[in-house]
């Protein structure tokens, strides 16, 4: 579960947008390795800044492939919650690329945040998530499903308003501490 009251609009950080947020560690190299994916997108979307907020040991192995381009940008690991919430109040999209991943809960703070989503189809991602409504999946080593997906909510500011605020309601209603303490006692 997750305490929604816990996210809300934070400032304090200042991103040159358009942008795209990942936040997301580079400790398994499974996880990691599929940011790699992101080499096309940037030089697809010259003009929208990618912002990963995250560490780990392969961290050097991302930014050789990475920050090469001037539209990435490595903010290193945010203190939590507070730079978390006002990275995620900064951001216009939450990317999570990964290639395995269970049950990742800065995809569910995205989206109390009401910040629209996109992320790699693996794992527990999908149930974590509306495809279509709350944002969207793409499939593993699909470059071409991140630009697509990442340039139409970049373009259309009222498609991420209305994601955004349905993934916050999505989240408060089957994420919440009291919904998953009954389903656990009703086991």
């Amino acid at each position: 579960g997750i305490t929604s009251s816990r996210w809300y609009p934070s400032e304090g950080m200042t991103l040159k947008h358009p942008c795209v947020g990942l936040l997301q560690g580079a400790v398994i190299w499974g996880k990691a390795q599929e940011m790699l994916v992101l080499e096309s997108v940037l030089k697809s979307m010259p003009d929208v800044t990618f912002y990963w907020a995250g560490d780990g040991p392969y961290r050097e192995k991302i930014l050789a492939v990475l920050g090469k381009y001037n539209n990435f940008k490595w903010l290193g690991p945010l203190q939590y919650p507070d730079k978390v919430r006002e990275y995620l109040t900064e951001i216009d999209v939450y990317a999570l690329v990964s290639g395995i991943d269970m049950s990742p809960l800065t995809l569910q703070e995205a989206q109390l945040m009401k910040k629209p989503v996109v992320a790699t189809n693996v794992g527990g991602i999908p149930e974590l998530m509306k495809n279509n409504e709350t944002g969207f999946l793409v499939e593993k080593g699909d470059a071409n499903g991140w630009i697509e997906k990442l340039s139409l909510l970049i373009n259309d500011e009222q498609k991420r308003k209305t994601m955004g605020g349905e993934g916050r309601k999505f989240v408060e209603e089957n994420f919440n501490w009291n919904k998953i303490a009954k389903e656990f006692l009703e086991i």
